[in-house]
């Protein structure tokens, strides 16, 4: 196969993604504005598992991925390599002299939201109402949701009176009556019939405070089983996605800065399929998505460069026109991507027509939304 220059420049990006100081800056300010889940309430209230719940990550997972943000916060992102959002667990309630300045101001980038996370069976709630209390008018403007977490710990009426009571009390504290809903998250072994009560809800409930979550927090079923193995996917190639569209708002960034976020992408899906991501892998994968049809893609991201160099234009519509096409590119290369590792995995041959409409679908559905 023959390359052109700028194609083959752009295939070893691929193949060995390089850093640059530009580029990290970027992805800061990138990882910076995240949309913030900010979850307030008692140890043992069910913070990690809603966590563990919307993410789908392991309690593994989420126990090492904490990380301080102040001194009495930590926080969670998700996915870790390539996150697209970022949860805020605030930490010491029950400690004198709480100070939520800080907090407040791990908040003040980025769309987000206040998650109030009560336990039914704990009516004691003191800390977490003298928090919102010196909150208040922080929050004014803030979407809350409350949640009322295990449920199963009581029956009958008693379910109804306490959720009312906390409620209450939550809503004296803020001065205003949140929007909530009521969950209960238990292990399998647990013997429950639905281990996920009120999932679905509380899904629905944060995309509706915090519409942009909507890509990321939804749920979808797969048809067979490489579908399934996508959608498992999904939430990282969102992640990367993103980051692509973060570093192609600023001119000359992102012509070789894209293709670097898209070669990361691309060697971590390769290792979730248990394939080795390396020049010749790189080589197939070209090869069976179509090299002329790849091409035409590395003449439009150059042309998209420059488009953002075009004086006022450049700096608004046209870097935003940039950053959404690298976002539904490398969201289809992604797509492409899995398909082809599911087939060369399983030993099965894939069409490069097929693979063209995989990308294509996989451009067309982020490009419209």
């Amino acid at each position: 196969m023959r390359l052109q220059p700028g194609f083959r420049r752009w295939l070893g990006e691929l193949v060995q993604p390089s850093n640059s100081p530009a580029l990290e800056k970027a992805l800061q300010q990138h990882r910076d504005s995240l949309p913030v889940l900010w979850l307030l309430g008692k140890t043992g209230a069910g913070k990690s598992s809603i966590i563990q719940r919307l993410t789908g990550d392991s309690k593994t997972e989420i126990g090492s991925g904490f990380a301080p943000c102040t001194q009495t916060a930590q926080y969670y992102d998700h996915p870790a390599t390539a996150p697209v959002l970022r949860f805020l667990d605030t930490r010491g309630l029950g400690e004198a002299h709480y100070d939520p300045t800080e907090d407040m101001q791990a908040l003040s980038q980025g769309s987000h939201a206040l998650l109030i996370v009560t336990r039914v069976d704990d009516t004691s709630q003191n800390v977490v109402l003298e928090a919102l209390t010196q909150l208040r008018k922080a929050l004014s403007g803030m979407a809350i949701l409350h949640v009322h977490s295990h449920l199963h710990t009581l029956s009958g009426d008693d379910v109804t009176r306490a959720i009312e009571f906390n409620s209450q009390a939550v809503a004296a504290a803020l001065g205003r009556t949140p929007d909530s809903v009521a969950i209960d998250f238990t292990a399998p072994e647990d013997g429950f019939v639905d281990s996920d009560v009120g999932l679905s809800s509380l899904r629905h409930s944060i995309i509706d405070l915090v519409p942009e979550l909507a890509k990321i927090l939804a749920q979808r079923a797969g048809d067979d089983r490489e579908e399934e193995l996508f959608l498992a996917q999904r939430r990282e190639i969102l992640g990367y996605a993103s980051a692509a569209a973060a570093v192609d708002l600023f001119p000359a960034v992102g012509l070789f800065a894209v293709p670097t976020i898209q070669g990361k992408l691309l060697h971590a899906l390769a290792g979730r399929y248990g394939i080795l991501w390396n020049r010749e892998m790189a080589m197939e994968f070209v090869a069976a998505l179509g090299s002329g049809f790849l091409y035409r893609y590395v003449v439009s991201l150059g042309t998209r460069q420059l488009g953002k160099l075009v004086p006022v234009y450049g700096q608004s519509a046209g870097a935003a026109a940039a950053a959404a096409v690298s976002f539904a590119s490398s969201y289809a290369i992604g797509r492409a991507a899995c398909l082809y590792f599911y087939h060369r995995k399983n030993e099965l041959s894939i069409s490069s027509e097929a693979l063209q409409e995989t990308f294509k679908n996989a451009f067309d559905d982020q490009n419209k939304s």
